[in-house]
């Protein structure tokens, strides 16, 4: 996740602006954040000046005039209508009422990239904008830990009623006569059955 930093210089007075990227330290097992200049402040006009360094799209991508914005819908649009279908939007907000909108947007995440919760804030960002400043990696280590057993069992126990209502099992008992002695699965006075031998055929 992206942030900028304004540092004064001095002896100059010029305000420049620098990026800060949370980068992850793989031998300290730590983030760490690693900042690079992208321009300064105009002291007259108060606009954002772009750094030369950059090339014309970059810098007109740090601009913060710039308003047009980009957002994948696709994983969010399937992932939201099957929860919808199979009934989980509403037994997740009756569970947890205060954060059902940010537990199914990290089970979006999870289910579309399975990566670490850490980055959910990011994929957010082009996937559930409206969500994205909330679920961020403080946020959610906050959130898990809060999620108590009974809390589970409270939403296990609603999420089993509702599969219930309309579940059901279809077998299949196809069957055929033979008079083979050379078959195992044949037994005198019973037809030959096709289903799997571990268990049943199911929807």
């Amino acid at each position: 996740m992206a942030f900028r930093v304004h540092h004064i210089n001095k002896k100059t007075g010029v305000t420049y602006v620098y990026e800060a990227v949370s980068v992850w330290n793989k031998e300290l097992k730590q983030a760490r954040n690693k900042q690079v200049c992208i321009g300064k402040i105009d002291p007259v006009t108060g606009e954002f000046v772009p750094s030369k360094r950059l090339d014309s799209t970059q810098a007109a991508l740090r601009d913060p005039a710039v308003t047009a914005t980009a957002q994948v819908i696709g994983p969010s649009f399937v992932l939201d209508a099957t929860a919808e279908r199979v009934g989980l939007k509403p037994v997740l907000k009756s569970a947890f009422p205060d954060s059902h909108q940010e537990l199914l947007t990290m089970a979006f995440y999870l289910a579309a990239e399975g990566g670490a919760l850490c980055h959910c804030s990011s994929w957010a960002k082009s996937h559930a904008p409206e969500l994205a400043a909330t679920l961020t990696s403080q946020r959610i280590s906050e959130l898990l830990p809060s999620i108590s057993i009974d809390k589970k069992q409270t939403f296990f126990a609603k999420w089993m009623k509702k599969r219930l209502e309309n579940d059901y099992l279809c077998y299949d008992i196809t069957s055929v006569s033979s008079y083979s002695e050379l078959n195992e699965y044949l037994k005198y006075g019973y037809n030959l059955k096709f289903q799997n031998r571990n268990k049943p055929n199911c929807m």
